[in-house]
């Protein structure tokens, strides 16, 4: 919203940001403390920010967030611990946890990654009808195409750390203005085993992102290398309405 958090020093202004902001972690194993039920780890962003003024309300909004994330009825799982549910009830508890304060945005990092596939799209679409619930915005962490075409509006393609394309999900896919963008767009799987599609190798050394290359990070593996990319780092450009690179 504009506002640079990195100058927010007063604990209390933290914690306030803290309640309109929310991460999702990738593996349900670790992101759950193991010594707390279902109940206490889905409440304790509830206490902290102290939301409600009684145990009772603090249960319902519990109850509400597991039932969000259709774990029913809820009172089978309340005084559970994670060591006693699977992986994708893990995360559908730890995806109730970081929506249960209704935040204004939430970053999901690969959070169905973990999962086996035939719950990874079950999950994700409980996601999508949270964010729609809530109104929130989503910022998700993916090195899937397919996942990201289903879920995102818009898509910001990284490399070393750098963005080095973004616009709408089906400009960057269908109309691919960057060669690292085409090369793993070229690598996503196509059901149809007659189809053919250009293949897109990118070549050369992956350099390390603690110690990048001068000038443009992806100069040592892109084709169009020339003496300015070595020396400069390039500014995103527009190519096409609301589409850079």
């Amino acid at each position: 919203k504009g506002e640079d958090i990195t100058l927010l020093p007063i604990e209390r202004e933290m914690r306030q940001l803290r309640r309109k902001m929310q991460i999702i972690f990738q593996d349900p194993y670790e992101s759950l403390n193991p010594r707390m039920s279902i109940y206490d780890i889905i409440a304790e962003p509830i206490r902290l920010q102290n939301i409600t003024e009684s145990t009772d309300e603090t249960m319902e909004m519990v109850k509400d967030a597991l039932e969000d994330m259709r774990m029913v009825p809820p009172d089978e799982y309340l005084y559970r611990f994670p060591h006693e549910l699977s992986g994708g009830q893990r995360q559908r508890v730890a995806v109730a946890r970081a929506f249960v304060l209704e935040p204004d945005f939430i970053v999901a990092d690969e959070p169905t990654s973990m999962l086996d596939a035939s719950i990874r799209g079950e999950i994700l679409k409980l996601i999508l009808n949270l964010i729609e619930k809530t109104r929130c915005a989503f910022l998700y962490i993916t090195h899937d195409f397919a996942l990201a075409r289903y879920t995102c509006d818009r898509i910001a393609v990284m490399y070393l750390g750098k963005i080095v394309e973004k616009g709408l999900t089906e400009d960057v896919i269908k109309k691919p203005a960057h060669p690292y963008t085409e090369a793993l767009l070229a690598a996503v799987p196509v059901p149809d085993p007659a189809a053919r599609r250009t293949e897109v190798v990118i070549k050369g050394e992956v350099p390390s992102p603690i110690n990048p290359p001068p000038g443009c990070r992806f100069n040592t593996r892109c084709p169009y290398v020339n003496d300015r990319c070595i020396k400069e780092e390039p500014e995103l450009v527009e190519v096409g309405e609301n589409h850079y690179t």
